[in-house]
């Protein structure tokens, strides 16, 4: 696709098994002709699901779609683990479960880390120490002390009744969880509860930064779809954000286009960011400042 001009927006894409969340970024980057894109949570090689890619101006808004809790339905394997906690990796530890846990033991496992917890990343993932990522240092052999991470489980829990196969114990979960979260690490902290090796078996986002499944494209329909028709998969800025709307006079339009700060005595505080309006057309969004009693430009979409 070669269009006039940039296209901004989100799309929502199904990425499928095998591709990295890059490689998507590069298809959809080559399908619109522009430079300019990004999304808001990696998944791994093995892992299909919802991707949210941010295209053009709405790359401004990464960093807002990164903080909306994500929902993952899976599959967790007890009995052994691998070195990247999933089954992309070699077996690192094997035990024979001869006598399953209850049910009622997994739940109140999972149970257990509910809430706020602290992960420390797999050695098999992006996260940097000392300029490195942990993969690099993996793949060479090299250990390192890896950073504690906070996260915040919303809801895990069992989805199915286990099964015992082959001396290993499966069941499938769904998980709502915060940005930063390892959900292989999630089922690894679950076997840990268990004083049991774990591996995620399986792994699907059903929805992310606002995004359910049902909203997403499959990557090949994306890249068959003509130009004409693709636009309308793209979900304009104005509807991925939720704030109030505030229609800004001439005066205050003046002042906005220009950078320029808006005292408290002209608008009210509010914890809420506003979403400010010119002439039927999403400028900015401006946010207040506690600590200096104004409101700040946040994200500038147009200043013409």
């Amino acid at each position: 696709m070669k269009p006039q001009q940039t296209t901004d927006g989100i799309l929502v894409v199904n990425k499928p098994k095998g591709m990295t969340s890059f490689d998507v970024v590069a298809k959809i980057r080559k399908k619109f002709s522009q430079k300019k894109v990004g999304h808001a949570g990696t998944l791994d090689p093995s892992v299909e699901g919802v991707l949210v890619i941010a295209l053009g101006k709405a790359t401004k808004l990464i960093d807002e779609l990164q903080t909306r809790p994500k929902t993952y339905i899976g599959e967790i394997s007890l009995g052994f683990s691998t070195e990247t906690e999933d089954l992309d990796g070699d077996i690192v530890e094997k035990v024979r479960i001869t006598q399953p846990f209850t049910e009622q033991q997994i739940d109140d496992a999972m149970a257990s880390l509910n809430g706020n917890i602290i992960q420390v990343p797999p050695m098999y993932s992006a996260v940097k120490v000392a300029g490195r990522r942990l993969y690099e240092y993996a793949r060479s052999g090299e250990r390192v002390e890896r950073p504690q991470r906070d996260a915040t489980i919303y809801d895990y829990h069992r989805t199915s009744a286990t099964t015992l196969e082959d001396d290993v114990q499966k069941f499938s979960f769904v998980a709502q969880v915060s940005k930063g979260t390892y959900i292989r690490t999630l089922a690894v902290d679950t076997g840990n509860v268990l004083q049991i090796p774990a591996t995620m078996s399986y792994l699907k986002r059903v929805s992310g930064s606002g995004f359910g499944i049902d909203q997403s494209h499959d990557l090949a329909d994306i890249i068959a779809t003509s130009d004409t028709e693709l636009r309308q998969l793209v979900v304009p800025i104005s509807d991925v954000l939720t704030w109030s709307q505030h229609n800004l006079s001439q005066d205050e339009w003046f002042k906005v286009k220009n950078g320029q700060k808006i005292s408290i005595d002209d608008w009210p505080a509010n914890e809420e960011p506003k979403m400010l309006y010119f002439n039927s057309e999403l400028k900015a969004v401006y946010v207040f400042d506690h600590d200096k009693l104004l409101w700040r430009s946040r994200y500038v979409f147009s200043n013409e």
